[in-house]
């Protein structure tokens, strides 16, 4: 087993590390993107759908346009063209929501923006967004939490690119299992979970003739100067992305939202600044979120431990147009030392908004799940957990069978056992 490397003089692990930002953000000098300011900037607040599935029927604005203060109330009909985005080279033109705002009347998600006020403060916008009246046809909504996967081909576009639904696959998987002496078959579920940070998500857009300025807390600045630059009909070299600090963002904030070409467009018919900033309720609905999972997990092992079989299918929830891939297998064919492997995936279609990437994307829940299964496998078999992770600790990594970079999961295990007392445990 690895033992721990002395740390290099100068490396900073364990030593004191001065924060060149931390002044700034202790002293709350700091500038996010809701803090700056412009000469005649306006304010913009969106229109939230108050269904979760069917049709805009009419939307009254009247009342809203005639109050003080306000700008204009953009709708589909006068938004203007927002072009569809498309995946490009590398990290670049990707969204999780690839629908322009404001494209159709259908409404697919509670909360899914219909109209956009802008007003000369946020106070008059929020009033007049209050006062925009929207008539709906209503359908009954999916949001049903048993997952049952939609018929999917066997390759799909996910938002990254096409995706094997057959993720890894080695021996027998099922014939393993039915002939395993000891067996585990379970089905575990983890909710969906928003990331909603601190910083509020927000968008200042600043035209100049046909140059395009945005303040953005953006985790991916050139991403998203590549996806504006699509949506505008504009070269990349007009775009340019302003983002001084993240107020945290867990992933949410890796890719565009779709209250930021909004933004954008209403400057850009208002000839002024712009300022969207979304509100706590709004972060909840149409920022993304970890996709609810379905994990059936079945393990066959030998009377003293050892896996024979290892099978991992799961669904996960998404959007009724988007593509986000919940990877939960992302580690699975590698973990465990196993002669028979099979991992694959289902998608179920949800009138909820965008699902997208989550601290640890796809592994996290994946996790969850194969760790459940190997305890209650312990458990079944009266083995020590930790003594049943390291007799199926793998050599190399079996789904791609060549060695591991590195590999310290074993060494994990046992400075964690030894430092809060494992063996001194209640069993």
């Amino acid at each position: 087993m690895p033992t721990t490397q002395e740390i290099p003089p100068t490396s900073p692990i364990g030593r004191k590390t001065p924060r060149v930002d931390g002044p700034l953000k202790v002293t709350g000098t700091a500038q996010y993107t809701s803090d700056f300011h412009f000469p005649g900037m306006l304010y913009a607040v969106p229109v939230e759908a108050t269904i979760a599935n069917g049709k805009i029927q009419k939307l009254d604005t009247a009342a809203a346009e005639k109050m003080p203060g306000v700008r204009a109330i953009f709708h589909r009909e006068n938004i203007g063209k927002i072009f569809r985005s498309v995946v490009g080279q590398g990290m670049e033109g990707i969204c999780e929501e690839r629908r322009p705002p404001f494209d159709d009347d259908v409404i697919r998600y509670y909360g899914q923006y219909v109209a956009l006020a802008v007003a000369d403060t946020f106070e008059m916008a929020k009033a007049a967004a209050d006062a925009v009246r929207v008539t709906y046809t209503k359908d009954k909504p999916n949001v049903e939490h048993d997952l049952k996967a939609d018929e999917d081909p066997d390759v799909i576009a996910s938002t990254f690119g096409p995706q094997e639904r057959l993720e890894s696959q080695r021996g027998d998987a099922d014939a393993a299992f039915a002939s395993a002496p000891v067996k585990i078959d379970q089905t575990y579920v983890t909710p969906a979970e928003t990331h909603n940070p601190i910083e509020l998500q927000g968008t200042t857009a600043i035209w100049d003739g046909s140059m395009l300025t945005i303040y953005e807390e953006s985790q991916g600045v050139f991403n998203l100067r590549s996806v504006l630059a699509q949506m505008f009909g504009l070269p990349k070299e007009n775009v340019r992305v302003i983002t001084k600090f993240v107020g945290s963002g867990f992933g949410s904030k890796l890719f565009p939202w779709t209250h930021c070409p909004l933004a954008v467009a209403a400057a850009k018919q208002l000839g002024k600044p712009v300022k969207l900033v979304l509100s706590r309720k709004m972060m909840f609905q149409s920022v993304g979120h970890r996709a609810r999972t379905q994990q059936r997990v079945r393990l066959g092992a030998t009377p003293d431990g050892k896996l024979v079989s290892l099978q991992h299918d799961y669904v996960y929830h998404r959007s009724m147009l988007d593509a986000h891939h919940e990877g939960c297998g992302e580690a699975t064919a590698f973990h465990y030392s196993v002669p028979n492997l099979q991992v694959k995936f289902g998608r179920a279609k949800r009138n909820v908004g965008a699902a997208a990437d989550m601290r640890g994307p796809g592994a996290v829940p994946g996790l969850f799940a194969t760790e459940s299964a190997m305890n209650e496998l312990a458990d079944q078999l009266k083995i020590d957990p930790v003594k049943l992770r390291t007799l199926n600790e793998p050599k190399i990594d079996e789904g791609l069978g060549i060695p591991f970079s590195s590999r310290h999961f074993l060494e994990c295990l046992e400075l964690g056992a030894k430092e809060f007392g494992w063996s001194k445990r209640n069993h």
